[in-house]
């Protein structure tokens, strides 16, 4: 994505924060961002189109960021869950996504819908598989049911707080939901009741994640990136991976046209040539996700 691209996405990212995704027109980003009719269609295909990319911006920065606050305390890994679940609450409400989602709701936009329900999934797999890190092995057929009531206990748990007229601090709410789940898990596994098949999930997510929209891509994208920025001492090495990168996703998440496979090739190809990035498991799992996606959209 280029310096244009990301102008346009901040300037678009305030006007939906101000108004509201419905109410903001395609005009309304010409004349916030200062560019052509012509410039936008160049770039984006339609609105729908322009925050897909958003959310996918938003995302990959989460992320990065998610995991930053993990090494921060990665002496004390129950600690640092409930910290990087503090930082997505906060995240989430300072960029109005939550707002920017549920105005999505009314439209027929069947393929922001998509993406949208492909964004939860992946919160709510990250929740699942962090629960598998924290809690005790002998918990582990009760943690899906565990994960299910934290992620419901903190959405409801928010929309009652934003109607307040003193809202609690973020804080406040995800330390009471994560104690009191932690306390079910506690008191089903020893009961040994279990609601949901962890199996039958992990093939309705698979299945969602192998689509043109794939929020899988921006995790891996996230991941690699950070290799690359902190392994690639030759800044122009680094510079070079990190178009690479940028132009791979472009392809598979910005065109309505079919991707182009045989550049897309050429871009991996050129990243295994880097030999410092060849041999990571990013890029191993980075290449496994986008060759499956540039074949769902063949």
């Amino acid at each position: 994505m280029n310096q244009k691209q990301l102008d346009i996405l901040g300037h678009t990212h305030q006007l939906f924060m101000e108004k509201g995704y419905v109410d903001t027109s395609v005009q309304d980003i010409l004349e916030r961002s200062g560019i052509s009719k012509g410039t936008f269609y160049k770039y984006f295909s339609s609105k729908s189109e322009l925050l897909i990319s958003l959310l996918s911006s938003l995302q990959e920065s989460l992320i990065l960021q998610r995991e930053k606050v993990a090494i921060e305390y990665r002496e004390d890994n129950q600690k640092g869950f409930q910290e990087q679940m503090i930082f997505m609450m906060n995240f989430a409400e300072q960029n109005k996504i939550p707002e920017m989602i549920e105005s999505t709701l009314v439209l027929n936009e069947v393929k922001t819908f998509h993406y949208i329900e492909e964004l939860k999934a992946a919160t709510f797999n990250w929740i699942y598989e962090r629960f598998q890190q924290v809690f005790p092995s002998k918990t582990s057929p009760y943690l899906f049911d565990g994960a299910v009531l934290l992620e419901g206990m903190l959405n409801n748990m928010f929309k009652m707080n934003k109607a307040l007229d003193y809202p609690l601090p973020i804080e406040q709410i995800v330390h009471y939901c994560m104690k009191r789940t932690e306390e079910i898990i506690i008191e089903v596994a020893e009961q040994k009741e279990q609601l949901f098949n962890p199996s039958v999930y992990s093939a309705v997510f698979n299945k969602k994640t192998e689509s043109h929209f794939s929020t899988d891509l921006t995790r891996v994208t996230a991941k690699l990136k950070r290799v690359i920025e902190n392994k690639l001492t030759n800044e122009e090495e680094r510079k070079r991976s990190l178009e690479f990168v940028t132009f791979i996703s472009d392809e598979l998440l910005q065109n309505d046209t079919e991707p182009r496979t045989f550049i897309i090739q050429s871009s991996l190809l050129s990243l295994e040539k880097i030999n410092t990035l060849a041999q990571t498991k990013e890029l191993e799992e980075y290449k496994e996700v986008v060759t499956t996606l540039t074949r769902h959209s063949s």
